[in-house]
C-alpha cells in the first residue's frame, strides 16, 4: 500500500500542470517535475544540487533561501508571466509551486488599456462640459430657478465625471507599471499639511475641524507623489464620511523601526464585512448613505495599489456610527 501511494504521488507530481520543485533538509533539490522544465530554464541535471547551482533566476533562488513560512511572488520570465508560491516544510526544505498566468495577465492588460483609452477620450468632452458649466455657474443669477438647478446639476456631474476619469487613468498607470518607485527623504508633516489644505474648503462647508499631530521634524523614506495620493485619499475620505461639526485627526508617531500614521474620523463607520472589501475598485461601503456623498469608488483602490508598490502595510479599524481609523506603517529616515 505504501509503495502504491508513493507511485500515485509521484504520478500526480509529474503530471501536474503546475511546476513543482522541492528541496530537502540539506537544501538540495529533491523533486522537479516536467512542468517546471517546460516553464523555466535549468542548468544541466538539477537533481540533488543547490538551487543557486541549478537555477539561473535569482528571484526564484531567493524563494528557496528565505526564512518566511510562505511567500508569493509574480514576475515576468521571457515571454511568460509566472506566479510562484514558496512554502517552508515542517520537516525541513521548501516546496515551490510555479503557475503560468500569462493568459490571465494578457486579459488584464487588455482591460486596463481599454479603460485607459476610453477614459482618455472621454476626459476631453467632460472637461469642456465642466468648464462651460462653471462659466454658467458664475452668472447663474441671470437664469430662473429651474434653469439654475439644471446648471448646478450639469456642473456637479461634470466635475464628478472629471474626477472619475482622472482616478481611472491614475489607477491604470499604477497597474500598468512595474518599475520600482524612486524613494527619498521627505517631510511627513509637509505631505500631511498639503493634503489637509486641499480638503479645507470641504471641511469648512460641514464645520469639520482638523487636528494635525505630526512633528515638523519627522522624516520618512518614500515616494512623494505616491504619498500625496495615499494620504490625500485617506484624508479626503475622512472628511467626506465624517458627521458635520466633528473632528478629523491626522497623527504620526515614531516607533522602533517604523512611523505609524493614523487618519481618524468620527463618521459613519464601516462594518466588519465591508472592511474586507473597501480596497476593491468601485466598492463603496453602505451604498444607501454613500449615494449622497460624491466619489468615484476608486480612491481606496489607488491607496492600496500604491501602498503595495511601496511595500507599506495599511490597515483599518472601524465601528458603525463611531468612525474609522486608517493606519499606514511608513519607513523612517535612518540617521
Amino acid at each position: 500500500m505504501i509503495q502504491a501511494n508513493d507511485y500515485l504521488l509521484g504520478q500526480l507530481i509529474q503530471k501536474s500542470p503546475s511546476g513543482i520543485m522541492m528541496t530537502g533538509k540539506d537544501g538540495r533539490l529533491k523533486i522537479i517535475n516536467q512542468a517546471t522544465k517546460n516553464l523555466i530554464t535549468l542548468i544541466g541535471d538539477p537533481m540533488d544540487r543547490m538551487p543557486e547551482e541549478a537555477i539561473p533566476i535569482p528571484e526564484l533562488v531567493r524563494l528557496f533561501t528565505d526564512s518566511e513560512k510562505m511567500l508569493e511572488r509574480e514576475f515576468r520570465y521571457g515571454h511568460r508571466d509566472l506566479f510562484f508560491r514558496s512554502i517552508r516544510l515542517e520537516e525541513g526544505g521548501r516546496l515551490v509551486v510555479i503557475d503560468d498566468i500569462s493568459r490571465a495577465k494578457q486579459v488584464e492588460r487588455s482591460q486596463r488599456e481599454f479603460v485607459a483609452n476610453v477614459s482618455h477620450e472621454l476626459r476631453t468632452p467632460a472637461t469642456s462640459i465642466s468648464g462651460y458649466s462653471q462659466m454658467l455657474m458664475e452668472d447663474k443669477e441671470q437664469f430662473d430657478e429651474d434653469a439654475q438647478m439644471m446648471i448646478e446639476a450639469i456642473h456637479r456631474n461634470g466635475r464628478r465625471l472629471n474626477n472619475l476619469f482622472e482616478d481611472l487613468l491614475t489607477l491604470s498607470r499604477i497597474e500598468g507599471s512595474h518599475e520600482v518607485l524612486p524613494e527619498g527623504a521627505i517631510s511627513l508633516f509637509g505631505i500631511v499639511q498639503e493634503c489637509v489644505d486641499k480638503q479645507q474648503a470641504r471641511a469648512d462647508e460641514n464645520q469639520i475641524q482638523f487636528n494635525v499631530i505630526v512633528s515638523e521634524n519627522l522624516m520618512i523614506e518614500s515616494n512623494r507623489d505616491a504619498m500625496i495620493h495615499i494620504i490625500g485619499n485617506l484624508i479626503e475620505n475622512a472628511v467626506k464620511y465624517s458627521n458635520p461639526c466633528s473632528l478629523v485627526t491626522v497623527r504620526a508617531s515614531l516607533r522602533d523601526d517604523f512611523v505609524q500614521l493614523e487618519v481618524i474620523d468620527l463618521g459613519i463607520g464601516i462594518s466588519p464585512a465591508q472592511q474586507k472589501r473597501i480596497f476593491e475598485r468601485f466598492y463603496r461601503a453602505d451604498k444607501g448613505r454613500s449615494r449622497k456623498i460624491s466619489g468615484t469608488g476608486l480612491g481606496l483602490s489607488i491607496v492600496k495599489k500604491l501602498a503595495d508598490r511601496l511595500r507599506v502595510p495599511i490597515e483599518v479599524r472601524s465601528q458603525i456610527d463611531r468612525g474609522s481609523i486608517f493606519r499606514v506603517y511608513l519607513k523612517p529616515v535612518k540617521d
